[in-house]
């Protein structure tokens, strides 16, 4: 087991057993998280994938909106009337009437009929209409819109497939690199503890005058150097958990404690004749074949918005006068509507640029169609890339475990040498470094090896 709270300075012995101690006082309780579990959170909580989330509901909306656009349209408006607010309201009237039939009496003189009087003053009104339309045709701009708006929920699907497939590889490689960091720091304790023995032994060579005082220090020497290599591991491992915390969302406070190393490393077995039917499984091709849809589409709605569009519909409308006082008492008209209409809009002159903007759509739906051909073959040759990739990081490991089994045979027969004093002190010394460096080079390997598999799952298109 790994445990994750490291810190460069909490190795010695008393140290230890205070951390123990605290734990069994209430300390947090340590939690083991595999990698696949590590995945998981990151792909709940990590903020690129979240924004690409939000991106897909935006698009969902965008698309409900468009299809709102086939409902019949409403508009209703409304207001008072006020006239003759700059010198204009001048009723002529020359009518017939017996006044008798409008007043019941006649003969009050205030009940006049002028051919012509001024209603300005005390007139008002008000007024009010309904109209309701219903697209019949618009050139493929209302249909043409809502597939467009369907395109874009799609690629904001496959987006965030790619954001998810971002966070899966580089979740993956923290919590290896992590292990590779906690290995090394391992890796680095032994190297130290045989130095530390090396040493005693020597010192006391040295008290008996068997050594030289140039062995003592070179001894010495390299128990500073791997001593520095073994505080500069542990700062990285501090820095390093707490990026691998920041990644997934977990709390800067949990203690947690990786459950494994390393899986076990299994020799590439694809056939390279398959992976042009992989191709289509990217979200990036998916993407690319997106664009060209869509300008597609884009280029239909550019040319329906140049034809004539068709609506019918129908309104309701009032229309209220009052006048009150001055020659003519209750005065009251009104007028109300319902009515049927067929629209025809021609837009005439938008043609004059309207043949530009279609050329516009119809380069750039070309342009689309080239990038789909061009990059489809670009990403196909990643794939083969990451699998050549993939390959050479498998035999670089089997290369370092040779170099370590070597490394390890060298070791053990230099100390016999040095054992039987046949062999000088540097010798050993150099054996044991010689382990070391291999040994860092095989975690190394690994490392290496679970970075280009996974991004070579990634580019068959492998969903997570």
């Amino acid at each position: 087991m790994l445990l994750l709270l490291f810190h460069p300075l909490a190795l010695n012995a008393q140290e230890l057993s205070a951390a123990a101690a605290g734990a069994a006082a209430g300390a947090p309780a340590v939690r083991q998280i595999s990698v696949a579990e590590y995945r998981s959170l990151a792909l709940s909580n990590n903020l690129s994938v979240r924004s690409a989330q939000f991106d897909l509901e935006k698009s969902k909306h965008l698309r409900s909106y468009a299809f709102s656009q086939f409902f019949p349209q409403v508009k209703a408006v409304g207001g008072l009337l006020k006239p003759g607010l700059f010198g204009g309201g001048r009723l002529s009237m020359d009518a017939d009437i017996d006044m008798t039939r409008i007043f019941r009496n006649s003969t009050d003189a205030s009940l006049t009929l002028d051919s012509t009087f001024d209603f300005t003053d005390s007139m008002w009104g008000m007024f009010g209409a309904l109209t309701i339309t219903q697209p019949l045709f618009a050139g493929g701009r209302i249909i043409n819109s809502y597939r467009l708006a369907g395109k874009g929920v799609d690629a904001s699907a496959y987006q965030l497939q790619m954001a998810r497939n971002e966070v899966y590889d580089e979740a993956e490689s923290k919590y290896y690199q992590l292990v590779l960091l906690s290995q090394l720091i391992e890796t680095l304790d032994l190297y130290s503890d045989t130095l530390d023995v090396l040493n005693n032994q020597v010192s006391q060579a040295l008290s008996r005058g068997v050594v030289s005082r140039s062995d003592s220090l070179r001894v010495r020497l390299k128990r500073e150097e791997v001593a520095i290599q073994k505080e500069q591991a542990k700062a990285m491992f501090v820095i390093a958990e707490r990026d691998f915390k920041l990644f997934a969302g977990i709390r800067s406070g949990d203690v947690l404690e990786l459950s494994a190393g390393f899986d076990a490393v299994v020799e590439p077995d694809f056939d390279p004749a398959s992976f042009p039917s992989h191709l289509a499984e990217r979200p990036e091709y998916r993407l690319l074949s997106l664009q060209h849809d869509a300008a597609r589409l884009q280029e239909l709605v550019t040319a329906g918005s140049y034809l004539p569009s068709v609506e019918i519909g129908a309104y309701v409308a009032g229309l209220d006068f009052r006048l009150d006082g001055k020659t003519l008492r209750d005065f009251h008209a009104s007028y109300n509507d319902v009515s049927g209409f067929i629209l025809l809009n021609i837009p005439i002159s938008d043609w004059w640029g309207g043949y530009h903007k279609i050329k516009e759509a119809s380069f750039s739906r070309q342009s689309a169609a080239a990038q789909l051909e061009t990059n489809s073959n670009y990403l196909l040759l990643d794939i083969e890339n990451k699998y050549v990739s993939f390959q050479t990081a498998f035999r670089q490991v089997k290369l370092a475990e040779i170099g370590l089994e070597y490394a390890e045979q060298n070791r053990s027969e230099y100390y016999d040498r040095y054992s039987a004093g046949i062999s000088v002190l540097g010798d050993y010394l150099e054996a044991l470094a010689l382990e070391h460096e291999n040994r860092t080079k095989l975690n190394q390997s690994k490392a290496d090896y679970f970075s280009a598999r996974n991004a070579f799952l990634s580019s068959l298109g492998a969903p997570h």
